[in-house]
C-alpha cells in the first residue's frame, strides 16, 4: 500500500486505487473532490491514498483484469481476461483480450484482479 501523501487530483481523471482495485473518476468542486460513482467527497486539502491518475479509462487496465467488451459497436457483449501478447512483426508487447488490442475493443465494465482476489470463494472436492 502506498504511504499517505498530499495529491491535487487532475479534473476530470480516473484514478485506480490498485490497493482494492477501485477505478474511480472524480469531478472538482470548489472545495472537494467528488467520486463519480459514489458521490464519496474528499476535501481538497486531505491526504487520500492514490494509485495511478490517468485521463483515459483503459491506461488503468492491467493484465489478470477481467473486461466486459465489445469487439465493434455491432457486436455482442463478451466477457474475458486481459493478457499480455507480443506482436510477431513489430515485437511489441500489448495488453489484449482474446488477441484483440485492448486500444481497439469498446469496453463496458472492468473487474480488476483485486477486487476479484477479494470476493473469489474456493470450492474444495471431496
Amino acid at each position: 500500500m502506498k504511504k499517505k501523501k498530499e495529491i491535487e487530483i487532475p479534473k476530470d481523471k480516473y484514478i485506480y486505487q490498485r490497493y482494492n482495485g477501485i477505478i474511480t473518476k472524480y469531478i472538482v468542486d470548489k472545495e472537494y473532490y467528488i467520486a463519480i460513482g459514489t458521490g464519496i467527497t474528499t476535501k481538497k486539502n486531505e491526504t487520500v491514498l492514490l494509485g495511478k491518475v490517468a485521463e483515459n479509462i483503459i491506461d488503468l487496465i492491467e493484465a489478470g483484469d477481467i473486461v466486459e467488451y465489445q469487439v465493434n459497436s455491432l457486436s455482442e457483449l463478451k466477457v474475458g481476461r486481459v493478457k499480455s501478447y507480443r506482436d510477431a512483426r513489430s515485437n511489441k508487447e500489448y495488453l489484449g483480450v482474446e488477441g484483440f488490442d485492448i486500444t481497439k475493443i469498446y469496453i463496458e465494465t472492468i473487474l480488476t484482479k483485486e477486487q476479484m482476489e477479494a470476493n473469489y470463494y474456493k470450492v474444495k472436492g471431496e
